[in-house]
């Protein structure tokens, strides 16, 4: 059933079968005497009505019963009058357009691994608990940093800390960026706003910016007296203005450092996020830090894939086609899912139709193309490796070729690059070959 059948389908539904299903969805405990009751019916007329309902929105005898059918087919397209425990009874989960970050109990957030035996998400929650802890993620867009950043501060409330997220698309504006003076006093006013039953601290030296906002934050340690977790996302929207990012990040730096020589500063841990698809037109080699606990999200194995393909009441046996076309990138894999979850997609199309502009993944492709027309020398290598039929070794390219990498267009196994996915292959291939 389609969501535009599904829609037509409750709106001539008579006012007292609404009820009567509200009700029964809206809480897993719920008798049908109770229902009954409050709409006036006989206990043995609710079940049936029920029934008819469920009829009403195309169920017929299969694996599920009505009952199940009903809270299937209104967590997947009226999720917000179904009772949250009736849906994990069920395992319905209601499944949502991926242009959100995931929220940290989403059934749909999955853990990714960068050592073995240890999720990325643990190694994070055991960094925050050292002092004066610093936590480096980077991936290209869309791979997940945002949602593990809500993983982590929601850890770190249950830690009892205090966090604050601090996302920096907010900060560029032409009088922050004017000056490295003005970024970093913005950014000291936007955290400083935070805590407004904190006293003003010293005075702002403008000659001095760097300075200035470590005696306010070293002041701030000290009036809260806990542990603060200072997360910081999007951070690579200052790298295309190196005067200001080199500073900004030498004064995070140096507070990162002071834990070791002042004990106030060993409450202050920061965690910082960064697309690493910048790269495509900055220096490869320009980074925030080399220091703290490095995170590098990766993509889904296939298990992981198979895990959401049933999360959304979708059948395992697509995971061959859909992984050969997108590998395991999380929103590629997400996004098309969805699609077909909501009946607008099935694999045949998804496979016909992914690799082309009147494709689901036509804004994701365009970007990367935008950027391809401005680096000519990533472009050049690029064309190389689409027109290769195996792994091709770059020893005079290493610049382009890590560039590529970050931003997620190929893979590198030994000394040898590769396209990533079929998706990237197919597109690219008509677009730049």
């Amino acid at each position: 059933m389609e969501k535009g059948q599904f829609d037509y389908i409750y709106r001539t539904l008579l006012e007292v079968e609404k009820k009567i299903l509200e009700l029964y969805l809206s809480d897993k405990d719920i008798t049908q005497q109770a229902i009954a009751k409050s709409v006036g019916y006989d206990q043995p007329n609710v079940g049936r009505k029920l029934k008819a309902i469920a009829h009403k929105f195309n169920y017929s005898e299969s694996s599920l019963d009505w009952k199940e059918y009903l809270v299937k087919i209104f967590s997947q397209y009226k999720p917000d009058v179904v009772d949250k425990e009736l849906i994990k009874h069920y395992g319905f989960y209601p499944v949502f357009m991926p242009d959100k970050p995931e929220e940290p109990d989403s059934p749909f957030y999955i853990e990714r691994y960068q050592i073995r035996r240890c999720s990325v998400e643990s190694q994070c929650y055991q960094e925050i608990e050292r002092p004066g802890s610093l936590v480096r993620i980077k991936a290209p867009k869309k791979m997940g940093k945002t949602s593990l950043i809500k993983k982590i501060q929601s850890k770190a409330n249950e830690n009892n800390y205090i966090s604050q997220y601090l996302k920096f698309n907010l900060l560029i504006e032409d009088s922050n960026i004017s000056s490295v003076n003005n970024f970093i006093k913005g950014f000291n006013k936007n955290l400083k706003s935070r805590f407004p039953d904190v006293p003003e601290g010293p005075d702002w030296d403008d000659n001095n910016a760097k300075i200035s906002c470590t005696k306010d934050l070293k002041a701030l340690l000290l009036k809260l007296q806990k542990n603060l977790v200072l997360i910081l996302d999007e951070v690579d929207e200052i790298f295309q203005y190196p005067d200001i990012s080199k500073d900004f990040f030498a004064m995070l730096r140096h507070w990162y450092e002071e834990s070791n020589n002042v004990k106030i500063w060993g409450n202050l841990r920061m965690v910082i996020a960064y697309s690493t698809e910048y790269h495509g037109t900055l220096d490869i080699y320009q980074s925030p830090f080399n220091v703290g606990l490095p995170i590098e999200l990766k993509e889904f194995e296939k298990e992981e894939v198979i895990r959401l393909i049933l999360l959304h009441q979708l059948d395992p046996k697509i995971v061959t086609d859909l992984m050969s076309m997108v590998g395991g990138h999380p929103y590629l894999i997400r996004l098309a899912l969805y699609k077909m979850s909501q009946e607008e997609l099935t694999i045949e199309k998804f496979l016909k139709e992914a690799p082309t502009d009147s494709g689901i993944y036509r804004d994701h492709l365009s970007r990367h193309l935008e950027t391809m027309g401005k680096r000519s020398k990533i472009k050049t290598v690029f064309q190389e490796i689409l027109k290769a039929n195996s792994p091709v070794s770059f020893a005079d390219k290493n610049r382009e070729i890590r560039q590529l990498e970050a931003m997620g267009l190929i893979t590198i196994q030994g000394n040898k690059a590769e396209v990533r996915c079929e998706l990237y292959r197919k597109y690219f291939g008509e677009f730049l070959g």
